[in-house]
């Protein structure tokens, strides 16, 4: 609970806003709709600056969260790309142990029960296995066990079937008909992309040790996942990466220089090429998609 509460939920980045910038116009953003726009950065309305992919804005917390799927009263935090893990290991571990504490306790339970109906016939009798005050006390920690369990498992069971199809709380809410291009294929490999790689910090509220993806980019169902998962397991820079996936006209990904043949400037532009200015302004700029 602890780790769920204080934790980030994937607040959009610094560099993403940096990346956003340095690009400008070469960015295509575009009005946010209640359906999935997988590679296409929209325009927060809130904020006023564009967004990732899976992004949404939290009206609670006054941000704009990666993968967002809700904002929790219960933690008191957003839950989102960084922080879903340890919301959903809360909700599995706290239903296990309401479940496990009642299953438990259940004969003590019904022997409490026979006995405060039967309390006056006891007392007279001065036969009481129990006193008064753990009858109250057996009888009040198993309301409070059933109470969680039917507070947690509605939760449980809408959250899991969502994590192992990779869909958010927002998402499943999309009237869409396309299909969910985030889906891996098996529920193992959705619940990677929320967990990480599989491994024993699964189990445990701590970062995962190997993401699968960076909160600003996410993998697609289909052809794409392999040529992704081969871009990702490269050492191409992040904003290569992210000028990949939202088509941006970056002079290191799918771009190439257009002949600036503008009169007195070309003789200029000529000299700086010959002299090898690599990443200058004028190359940033003059470039355009391949057709």
């Amino acid at each position: 609970y602890f780790v769920a509460h204080v934790s980030d939920p994937g607040v959009v980045p610094k560099q993403w806003h940096e990346f956003v910038s340095r690009v400008g116009d070469s960015l295509d953003v575009v009005p946010a709709r209640l359906e999935f726009q997988p590679g296409k950065a929209t325009m927060c309305r809130k904020c006023g600056v564009p967004r990732p992919e899976r992004a949404h804005h939290c009206h609670v917390c006054g941000v704009c969260v990666l993968r967002m799927d809700h904002h929790c009263p219960w933690i008191r935090n957003c839950v989102g790309y960084r922080n879903y893990k340890f919301f959903l290991l809360l909700v599995m571990y706290s239903t296990l142990t309401a479940a496990f504490a009642l299953t438990l306790s259940m004969p003590e339970l019904v022997l409490c029960g026979k006995m405060l109906l039967r309390l006056d016939k006891e007392m007279r009798e001065g036969n009481r296995p129990l006193e008064v005050f753990d009858i109250i006390a057996f009888l009040v920690f198993g309301v409070l066990a059933l109470l969680f369990l039917a507070l947690l498992m509605p939760m449980l069971f809408t959250h899991l079937p969502l994590a192992a199809q990779n869909i958010t709380s927002i998402e499943s809410h999309y009237d869409d008909t396309m299909a969910n291009p985030f889906d891996r294929g098996s529920a193992l490999d959705n619940f990677a992309q929320v967990f990480g790689s599989f491994g024993i910090d699964w189990f445990f509220p701590v970062p995962p040790q190997r993401l699968l993806s960076d909160g600003v980019t996410f993998s697609r169902s289909g052809a794409d996942a392999e040529r992704w998962d081969d871009l990702v397991s490269g050492e191409e820079p992040q904003e290569v990466l992210w000028g990949v996936r939202y088509s941006v006209v970056n002079p290191k990904v799918d771009a190439k220089p257009v002949d600036l043949d503008v009169g007195p400037l070309s003789a200029i532009t000529h000299w700086m090429t010959a002299q090898g200015a690599p990443g200058g302004l004028l190359s940033l700029r003059c470039t355009r998609t391949r057709p």
